[in-house]
């Protein structure tokens, strides 16, 4: 058995890139509801690989990265609606103080801005306007159905701070000590599971991030995800497309035999855009070990 792991950002009516609409995402949990799909929680996911949790139907993980306020406002309550399990990955220094806000759970009369503008407002002053407040991730995660795990501190910003690989490598660690610390301050644990900004990671960098206590590491990379000893999540982008489309995908990435050669085919493709993209790491950083190894 494969359990695919699905990316969502945004769940919002605004239409553009990593936007779900509500419609659209209530079809895809509605298509699970009927073909008797159990989304997992993190630790359910985990037990799974392992071998200590046996699953007698099919299965799905799902996954928002940045937890957006459109999460809160338009994901969340779908998720309540079904009974689906999701986990938000958290960039630790975005989210604001305030309580909680409840009017805007549902509301139709609340815009999400473009994810483009949402990540220019990320982390500044105005943040709150796009971002979920710390009271609304726990109230998310008390609602027994959200698992709340770290997206890094400040969303990958070693990639353009550090001038040398080395500084990039030592920038990481520093950042994923602040996540930790900053999660097990306003959530009371931190999960050992990470999910790498943008997709963006290395082999030392993977091998860094499990040194600071992140033995599970989701990726962008395509594919679905077996049973054993691999800590490299493999996930499939949920698009605006109906369920029809969805289902499609679910079966090519639960094929254990299809599913691994696209995702070896996509693995080699992203690894190449990787090294031209930072030059300043040796290329071997990029060329990522078989799918059993990673």
């Amino acid at each position: 058995m494969m359990v695919p792991a699905l990316m969502y950002h945004h769940i919002s009516p605004i239409n553009g890139p990593h936007s779900v609409s509500p419609a659209v995402f209530r079809e895809h949990l509605q298509l699970f509801a009927e073909h008797n799909v159990r989304t997992l929680s993190l630790s359910e996911f985990e037990a799974w690989r392992a071998g200590e949790l046996t699953l007698s139907q099919p299965a799905v993980l799902l996954t928002f990265d940045d937890a957006w306020l459109d999460n809160w406002v338009h994901a969340l309550p779908i998720l309540q609606e079904f009974e689906s399990k999701a986990v938000f990955f958290v960039v630790t220094s975005w989210p604001g103080d305030l309580g909680p806000r409840w009017d805007l759970q549902g509301s139709d009369s609340w815009k999400q801005p473009s994810h483009a503008a949402s990540m220019a407002l990320a982390g500044t002053p105005e943040g709150d306007e796009v971002s979920m407040r710390w009271s609304e991730l726990l109230a998310a995660r008390d609602t027994g159905l959200v698992d709340l795990a770290s997206h890094s501190h400040r969303h990958g910003n070693w990639w353009e701070q550090g001038a040398t690989w080395e500084e990039k490598l030592a920038i990481l660690e520093e950042d994923l000590a602040e996540t930790r610390e900053v999660l097990q301050k306003r959530a009371g644990e931190c999960s050992p599971n990470f999910c790498w900004p943008k997709g963006q990671f290395s082999n030392e960098m993977v091998r860094i991030a499990r040194s600071c206590g992140f033995s599970s590491q989701f990726s962008t990379l395509r594919g679905g995800n077996g049973m054993g000893t691999s800590k490299l999540v493999r996930r499939i982008n949920a698009e605006n497309k109906p369920a029809s489309w969805l289902e499609k995908r679910l079966i090519t990435y639960r094929n254990p035999v299809l599913g691994n050669v696209l995702g070896l085919v996509h693995q080699k493709l992203h690894g190449a855009r990787l090294a031209r993209r930072f030059a300043s790491a040796p290329r071997s950083e990029f060329r990522f070990p078989l799918l059993a190894s990673v």
